[in-house]
């Protein structure tokens, strides 16, 4: 029961992290043109480069639970699922960030300080 517990208090965070991209771009103040189209491009990538982890974390998750609902399930073979989820939302957060650190190279110094609070916030204990 404990690593359920767990497991599900990672993936709420998780979702809470991949979905506050959006947020993010929404704060780059005045966006010029170039801009724009860049970030569109990079989100794009982004949704690209993610797409395969994202098919895989949905199995891995999938078969977890498929898992801890059968008679007699061995630990192992729950704990490798997992493994398999962790390592899917591994490559997920490194693209991620990668995507972060991509995103504030090309603002301003006045657009960093606005995009570096949001980033900074989501690191708040709540």
């Amino acid at each position: 029961m404990k690593v359920h517990h767990h497991l599900a208090q990672f993936l709420l965070l998780l979702i809470m992290l991949l979905s506050s991209w959006v947020l993010l771009a929404a704060e780059i103040a005045d966006p010029g043109a170039e801009q724009k189209a860049a970030i569109g491009h990079m989100h794009h990538v982004l949704h690209e480069a993610q797409a395969p982890y994202k098919t895989q974390e949905a199995a891995a998750l999938k078969a977890v639970n498929e898992l801890t609902v059968q008679e007699g399930v061995d630990l192992a073979d729950i704990n490798a699922k997992i493994d398999e989820l962790m390592a899917a939302k591994t490559q997920i957060l490194r693209l991620r960030y990668a995507h972060l650190v991509e995103m504030r190279a090309i603002l301003t110094d006045e657009q960093k300080v606005k995009y570096d609070k949001g980033v900074l916030s989501r690191s708040a204990v709540k």
